[in-house]
């Protein structure tokens, strides 16, 4: 029997040909080999090993070449003496975290948008599989994201899938940002193990009243996940031995007697025993509280100054000042110091009385992003004075990267400036300060000369 095709038909049969080819146009050609090897996993093209994901075993399929090339776990799985057989169980990992680990196996994407939570569960899975360079790659983006308001998220799912060397890291940096971090209301959404961990930190940095508060804090948030009212017994009965590492007699002693004794959280006895620590009296019990009062990583301030000597008095317009610097590890920074004003230069018959001034001076801390960390608006010096400190709000902690300071002035007259200036700086052998010249510099402020002659640190 024949079967008749019309124009009309065959011309539609063309158009559909030549759609279908627009839309699979020579892919094995046109997009290299990542460009083939992302076509053949988002179209699913000749797949050939299945994997049943996550809790609700969601069927995700991919091609065993790729994976053995990429990975000597699934080369073990698809190709030792121990291959399996038949759709791979991967119940530990969730299906959307599978896929970005096949993407970037297939065609090195890293696209964690934002979301620390999902890169943390992928680090796990590229360890699980030894995909090292995604490994590094989660590694370097959690480094660069912490900050004091994530890091107590971050932790939890950090101790959650075991991953100590993130851990390891969270834990540091909440030890070295005590005070800023306890602030935080992600603070009360962690485990009672990771409070533990926290406040149990001989060299945490932040007061004994900041951590009770804190702690307390955690302890109404924890009766509301249990619902039960947040009262004293019911606090303490979450607390359990939390309370234990919260060191009551290194508190002010009036705050111990208007909030902690006020709070009842402390049996009668505790508050009796510590009631004559305070006293003087030998008598606390030492299994149950710790008296010694905590010592933080950074005790020791430093005004780190990069000028030798004056030089020449610097003109405040313009008055953008700049200069970058970089130390070998974690510090904390203070605050900056900066060159006075001076008119001597101008008036010599000026007495001392009549050089009172007032000197409008703004800050600005940028990251190696250069993006602002610190932006002080305002401050203001009376008096002439050679160096002049100005001190933030909270200290930063600083990474072992690129910083930049810019200093904007408003002044009747001119500043001091330094001169033969160090572009390193060597602080007892323990930490190395580099500078660098800022293109963000509009003034002769640079490493050899200029403004911004110190930074006030804690080492």
């Amino acid at each position: 029997m024949r079967t008749t095709i019309t124009l009309d038909s065959f011309k539609r049969l063309i158009s559909d040909m030549e759609e279908l080819k627009s839309v699979h146009a020579d892919w094995q050609a046109d997009g290299g080999v990542l460009g083939s090897n992302r076509y053949m996993l988002d179209n699913q093209v000749d797949c050939d090993v299945t994997f049943c994901v996550g809790k609700q075993k969601q069927i995700i399929s991919a091609h065993k070449y790729v994976l053995v090339s990429r990975s000597s776990v699934f080369y073990a799985f698809l190709r030792g003496p121990l291959q399996e057989t038949g759709p791979i169980d991967v119940p530990d990992i969730e299906p959307d975290v599978f896929q970005q680990l096949l993407r970037y196996m297939y065609y090195e994407a890293f696209e964690p948008n934002g979301d620390s939570i999902l890169v943390i569960a992928l680090k796990y899975a590229a360890t699980k599989y030894a995909v090292h360079l995604l490994v590094r790659a989660c590694v370097k983006w959690l480094d660069d994201l912490i900050t004091v308001e994530n890091v107590c998220s971050i932790f939890q799912q950090a101790q959650a899938l075991d991953e100590t060397d993130l851990s390891s890291k969270c834990l540091d940096f909440i030890t070295e940002n005590g005070r800023l971090v306890l602030q935080q209301l992600s603070f009360e959404n962690l485990s009672s193990y990771c409070v533990e961990l926290i406040i149990k930190q001989n060299e945490l940095c932040a007061k004994e009243e900041e951590v009770y508060e804190a702690v307390k804090g955690w302890a109404q948030s924890e009766c509301a996940r249990r619902n039960s009212a947040p009262c004293a017994d019911n606090m303490r009965k979450v607390l359990g031995g939390l309370h234990n590492h919260i060191r009551y007699v290194q508190m002010d002693r009036k705050y111990f007697a208007d909030r902690v004794m006020v709070d009842d959280i402390l049996t009668t006895e505790e508050k009796l025993h510590l009631s004559r620590s305070f006293l003087g009296s030998d008598s606390l019990d030492t299994t149950c509280f710790i008296k010694t009062a905590r010592k933080p990583l950074f005790q020791q301030k430093r005004r780190v100054l990069r000028f030798p000597s004056l030089a020449f008095p610097c003109p405040t317009a313009p008055n953008q000042h700049a200069i970058e610097f970089k130390c070998s590890r974690r510090v904390l920074l203070t605050g900056i110091v900066i060159y006075g004003a001076t008119f001597s230069h101008r008036n010599p018959r000026r007495t001392s009385a009549s050089l009172s001034f007032i000197s409008n001076v703004s800050v600005k801390l940028l990251d190696d992003s250069k993006c602002t960390i610190v932006s002080m608006e305002g401050c203001r010096f009376i008096k002439e004075e050679k160096f002049q400190e100005i001190l933030f709000d909270e200290p930063i902690c600083l990474k072992p990267t690129w910083y930049a300071v810019i200093l904007h002035i408003e002044s009747p007259g001119n500043t001091y400036a330094g001169n033969k200036g160090e572009k390193l700086i060597n602080i007892d052998d323990e930490v190395f300060i580099e500078f660098r010249d800022c293109p963000l510099s509009r003034s002769p402020t640079s490493v050899s000369m200029g403004q911004i002659p110190g930074l006030l640190l804690c080492i």
